[in-house]
């Protein structure tokens, strides 16, 4: 019964997703909202009913963490476009996105994982979280570097959007080391050593070195802001195909 909620809402939020983008394309900003609104309500209780069928946050299931990530993407856009409400930027790339992660789902099985002991642990619990929410905060700075591709050069709100992507791509590799030694602990408990290399370990030191690419574009590339996008959409595309697969 609670699984065939938990399928339901998901189904209701990708549907709500595609009529969000379809709203934000054809610019009806104000009806958008209110779907909005009820996109956030659907994705929030698919949140719960994860926590109740299962007993713990979402971890590590598609099913599951995919509807995190479009939960805090969501929540991202709708207090940035209330922050940001007196410029008229027509923010549908992160709608995009956020139904791109969604609909990931149907590639994977339509199911929460069961509990697992360690679930218990704050450190296993941080670590999962944690790299949740970096995922979906670089999702949106990646959903801001498109926005500003588009939009005219030298113009005051392509360069507001850059700058504003540019921070969001910092907090996501904040959040995203806060989690990898939340990570080190749960290993030191499960292992007694806090790193050991192996494919996850290393594609783990890889993301975070991609995110400080962003962050450390030569000046003299800065010049072209087309180019400056695209040097910082690579990076980022890359650790969210990691994360991914």
């Amino acid at each position: 019964m609670v699984q065939d909620i938990s399928i339901s809402l998901f189904l209701s939020t990708l549907f709500l997703l595609s009529v969000n983008v379809f709203l934000s394309i054809l610019k009806k900003e104000r009806i958008n909202r209110l779907v909005g609104f009820v996109t956030l309500l659907s994705a929030a209780l698919s949140i719960f009913f994860v926590y109740f069928e299962s007993g713990h946050l979402p971890m590590s299931g598609t099913f599951e963490k995919m509807q995190n990530i479009v939960f805090v993407i969501v929540i991202l856009g709708f207090i940035y476009e209330f922050v940001n409400k007196n410029r008229k930027i027509n923010f549908s790339e992160f709608w995009i996105i956020a139904l791109i992660f969604q609909a990931i789902v149907f590639f994977d099985e339509l199911k929460v994982d069961p509990m697992y002991y360690m679930y218990d642990n704050v450190f296993v619990a941080l670590f999962f979280q944690l790299r949740l929410i970096s995922m979906a905060v670089l999702s949106f700075s990646l959903a801001m570097y498109l926005t500003s591709f588009r939009l005219q050069s030298g113009s005051t709100d392509k360069a507001f959007m850059m700058h504003h992507a540019a921070n969001f791509t910092l907090l996501g590799a904040i959040l995203f080391i806060a989690g990898e030694f939340s990570g080190s602990m749960w290993a030191q408990l499960a292992y007694g050593d806090s790193w050991r290399w192996s494919k996850n370990f290393f594609t783990s030191g890889a993301m975070f070195l991609l995110t400080l690419l962003v962050s450390h574009i030569p000046n003299l590339w800065k010049k072209n802001k087309n180019l400056e996008i695209f040097l910082s959409i690579v990076p980022i595309l890359i650790i969210l195909v990691l994360f991914l697969v």
